[in-house]
């Protein structure tokens, strides 16, 4: 089992931070480039979902959560908003790449909060 876990501020600078250091673990878990790079899409969606919509003013936290065991990488991307609401100023098109791109995904929002858990195989880790 590998578990790697970081927290970070909610601001467009750490996104390429989260997205080096999740694909560096899908590599780990023995994906080929293409599963990689899913990878690296959905992170990359669900991190910056949470510096424009969760944390706007760059005051909140993105947390990012890297579980790698019994052949699947469970990856959970939370931050402390105030959970999902209806918006007219965004599309709504990230979470729908993500759902395109994972193994499966599961959101959950509260008050405190959103999490998005997505996994993908992990064949090192069977």
């Amino acid at each position: 089992m590998a578990r790697w876990q970081g927290t970070f501020p909610a601001a467009p600078a750490v996104l390429g931070t989260i997205r080096a250091k999740l694909a560096k673990i899908a590599k780990q878990c023995g994906l080929p480039d293409a599963r990689v790079g899913d990878v690296k899409l959905a992170v990359s969606e669900a991190a910056t979902n949470v510096v424009r919509h969760a944390s706007p003013d760059d005051e909140g936290t993105v947390t990012v959560l890297a579980l790698a065991e019994g052949g699947e990488l469970r990856i959970v991307i939370r931050d402390t908003g105030t959970g999902m609401t209806p918006r007219s100023n965004s599309p709504g098109l990230g979470l729908p790449v993500i759902a395109a791109v994972t193994d499966s995904t599961e959101v959950i929002s509260t008050g405190d909060g959103t999490e998005v858990h997505m996994t993908f195989p992990c064949p090192t880790s069977s």
